[in-house]
This record gives C-alpha cells, sequence and structure tokens, in this order.
C-alpha cells in the first residue's frame, strides 16, 4: 500500500472511527455487564497482503475443506492421529468415547461443517515455495468473527474515504486482472464470510427437510461476543425468513431439551424440533463443569439434528492431527491430485511430535533445548493463549509431571512487523504501535 497522507489528524480519526464502530455493530458487551456494549479493539487501518498470497490460500480453501471432512469421517486416520493422545487427555479422550459410543447408531448422515483456517506470512520462507503464508491452525468448532470481520472491512473503507487524501477504494473480487494498489486506488477485497455460512447452514436445514423446525446456537454463560453472533443470526434469517433461532448454554439445555420416540432433538415444553445445533460453546473442557454437560453433549450427539460441528469433526480439529498430516503420504491417501496436495503441503511449518517410539525423539529433544526461541508448543486447545513459548518450553521440558505426548512443537513462523494504531475501549489506544497479522479464511462443507 501506497504512503498515505491523512486529512485530518490521528485523534479526529479515532473519534470518526469510534463513531462508526458503535453505529455498525462493531460491537461487544462490557464484562458482567449483559445490557451494556462497547466497541471492539480493532486497528485504526488494514493491513496489507500481497493479493498473490492472499487468492493462493484461498483458493486451496476448498480442498482443505474436503480435506479434513474426510478425516472426519475416517475412523481408522483418526484414531492413529489421536491414539498418542487420547490416554493422557481426559478432554480428548471423553470426546473420543462420546464418538465411539454414537458412531454405531449415528442416525444423521449430513454433516455441516463451518471452518476457519488461520495463516501468518513467514518471512523465513524458503522462496522456492510456492507460497510464504504458512498455516497457524484450522479451526473445526466455533469458528467465531465471521460476522465482525464484514464489518471491521466497512469501518476500513470509511476511515479511508473520511481520512486519506486522493484516495479511491476499490472492491475487488478473487482472481480478477486487477492491481495491486497504488497512488491511486486502495484494493479491498470482498468479505462475504457471514452470508456464506448462513447459507450452509440454510442448506443443511433444507436438506433435514422439516420447515417447521428451529435452530439452536449453543453459547456461552454471559456470552459478551453476541454482535459476532447475532450478524450470523441475523444472515441465516435473511436466507430462512420465518425460522426460530435459540440462543442457549449447555446448562439451559440440561432442563429444556430431549430426544422423542423417534430420536429428534425437541424441547421439552414446546416440543419444537431442533434440526441444526450450532456449537459456540465445547471447545475446552471448562465449559464441560459437571457430568451433565458431557451427557447433554452426548445427547445431542446420537440424536438425528444436524451438528455443526460433530464430535469426530471437533476431534479432527486437534493439533495432533495438523502434525499427523505432515507426514509422509499422508495427504496422498486423501487426494489424488499431486498438485493440490503440493499446495497444501506448502502451507505447512515444520512440525513434531514427543512420541518415545520416533527415531528422531532425542534430536527433537536436543533441538528444542538449543533453540527453544525457534519453536512452539500446542497442546490439544482452541486458542493460543495455551502455547508455549520460548523459556518457558525449557521449563516444560524439565517437569517430569508433564506430558509431553499432549504437545506437538511447530517451528515458530516469523511475520513482517508493521506500524498501526491499536484502538482500545476506555481510551486505552496504542498509536504507532508495532504489530503483527494473521489471517483467517473461511469455509464451509
Amino acid at each position: 500500500m501506497p504512503e498515505i497522507e491523512l486529512l485530518w489528524s490521528v485523534d479526529d480519526v479515532i473519534e470518526y472511527s469510534k463513531r462508526w464502530a458503535l453505529t455498525h455493530g462493531l460491537l461487544c458487551l462490557v464484562p458482567n455487564e449483559c445490557d451494556q456494549a462497547t466497541f471492539v479493539p480493532y486497528t485504526l487501518f488494514p493491513s496489507c497482503l500481497s493479493q498473490k498470497e492472499f487468492e493462493f490460500i484461498w483458493n486451496i480453501q476448498a480442498d482443505y475443506n474436503l480435506l479434513y471432512t474426510k478425516i472426519s469421517q475416517n475412523d481408522d486416520i483418526l484414531k492413529k492421529a489421536l491414539e498418542s493422545v487420547i490416554p493422557i487427555d481426559d478432554f480428548v479422550a471423553r470426546l473420543w468415547n462420546i464418538y465411539l459410543s454414537c458412531k454405531t447408531n449415528r442416525q444423521q448422515p449430513i454433516q455441516l461443517d463451518i471452518y476457519r483456517n488461520d495463516y501468518m506470512y513467514d518471512t523465513q520462507a524458503n522462496d522456492k515455495s510456492q507460497t510464504k503464508m504458512r498455516q497457524i491452525e484450522f479451526n473445526t468448532i466455533s469458528s467465531a468473527f465471521a460476522g465482525l470481520t464484514g464489518i471491521i472491512s466497512q469501518l476500513h473503507k470509511a476511515i479511508f474515504r473520511y481520512s486519506i487524501r486522493n484516495c479511491t477504494i476499490r472492491d475487488i473480487e478473487l482472481n480478477s486482472q486487477q492491481q495491486e494498489s497504488s497512488d491511486h486506488y486502495v484494493n479491498f477485497m470482498v468479505n462475504n464470510a457471514v452470508e456464506n455460512a448462513a447459507k450452509a447452514i440454510a442448506k443443511a436445514y433444507e436438506l433435514y427437510n422439516n420447515p417447521e423446525s428451529c435452530i439452536l446456537f449453543v453459547i456461552l454463560p454471559n456470552e459478551r461476543n453476541v454482535c459476532d453472533q447475532g450478524a450470523l443470526y441475523d444472515a441465516i434469517q435473511k436466507q430462512i425468513p420465518n425460522v426460530k433461532i435459540y440462543l442457549k448454554t449447555f446448562k439451559e439445555l440440561v432442563n429444556e431439551i430431549q430426544l422423542n420416540q423417534n430420536n429428534n432433538l425437541c424441547f421439552k415444553n414446546s416440543k419444537e424440533e431442533i434440526s441444526i445445533v450450532y456449537y459456540r460453546a465445547g471447545y475446552i473442557p471448562d465449559h464441560y463443569f459437571d457430568e451433565s454437560i458431557w451427557n447433554m453433549r452426548k445427547t445431542i450427539e446420537q440424536s438425528n439434528a444436524i451438528k455443526c460441528p460433530t464430535v469426530h469433526s471437533q476431534l479432527a480439529g486437534c493439533k495432533i492431527v495438523q502434525e499427523y498430516l505432515t507426514r509422509p503420504n499422508i495427504l496422498e491417501s486423501f487426494i489424488s491430485n499431486s498438485h493440490t496436495v503440493e499446495k497444501i503441503r506448502s502451507t505447512f511449518a515444520p512440525m513434531f511430535t514427543f512420541d518415545t517410539e520416533d527415531v528422531d525423539y532425542k534430536k527433537n529433544i536436543a533441538l528444542l533445548l538449543s533453540k527453544p526461541d525457534n519453536y512452539v508448543l500446542k497442546p490439544q486447545r482452541e486458542g493460543g493463549g495455551n502455547n508455549v513459548f520460548g523459556q518457558d518450553i525449557l521449563q516444560l521440558l524439565s517437569d517430569k509431571k508433564v506430558q509431553l505426548s499432549n504437545y506437538i512443537a511447530m517451528e515458530k513462523i516469523v511475520p513482517p512487523v508493521s506500524r498501526n494504531c491499536l484502538i482500545k475501549p476506555n481510551g486505552k489506544h496504542l498509536i504507532n504501535a508495532h504489530v503483527i497479522n494473521e489471517i483467517g479464511i473461511y469455509g464451509t462443507t
């Protein structure tokens, strides 16, 4: 992106951006205040990524979608990938046991998935590689922010129109022949993530074939991210105008839903049939705070309702599955096209596990001990807050109580550093901050 000249002071632009964010729903609830909202933290300006790199990861997303769907439906591969963590990770083991107990009597053949494939640009990637984009993780449950990212894209366009001299916004479609941003044009990729997610849910609703049924969002108690969920809610109702959509916590569901004699999932009082269960909860152990929650997850799984995701699709999103796919000939067992295999493989960062029977086990430990800053250790959990970096890796390796098999090691990605303004509620802004960027590509099957 070319250098920009502001028509207004930075403070004026920030005030304009906050008003725009509040007006257009770039919001979340204030902690512990269910009736008060504030804007979601955001960058004042968009981050840059070459159109070539963006189109590369976009164009392989459909192949990634199909790959993970196939993995989730392959008992042997899923078991092989997870066999080292099931004995030592109670959360993964509980999900696996639900999968085993339900698979023989599974009544619903339709599988609905909304994925998000997260990447960073790696400055240290080999120049001969097809791409310098490296996969961070592949999310198979609660792939959030499809709603808010579209609003942020519109916010950045509004800021440019308001504050940048001689700037023309140009929305471009993927694989178009339009050029990169120039002195006269700034290109924005069209963001239809929430609309496409809603279309996938609407298609599943159609396939369920009961126009009187309702849709269920399973959410967290004291949920703050209501506007992102609300954007998907609204987009679904545009696709299915008269559908009822309920937002319920696991705890509420324990007393409110049951299976009827036909194995349909229904509300006890109204007898309304639930056609689709969309999870925005259930991805970490803390969400299952007592046995009744686990029983409810199993009840939903064995019902006729279409799940987004199923338990086996959630398991396919474990980090150790991500590592398993980097091993020789695994991709080839799912994908016949060698060019597609190479494109997907080019997005992998080097990874390894801590299987003591692996011939490279001692070498890998020595590598971490000598260069801990070059790696990140990831457990089988959603979210980067569980990852281990740098000197903390050495402490983890020295702790005899730690089950290293529950982690994968990934070579650390070194993204480019840029400058931006981070806008936060209550005036806690960071002006001219150094930032790094991650991009998520959404997909559905």
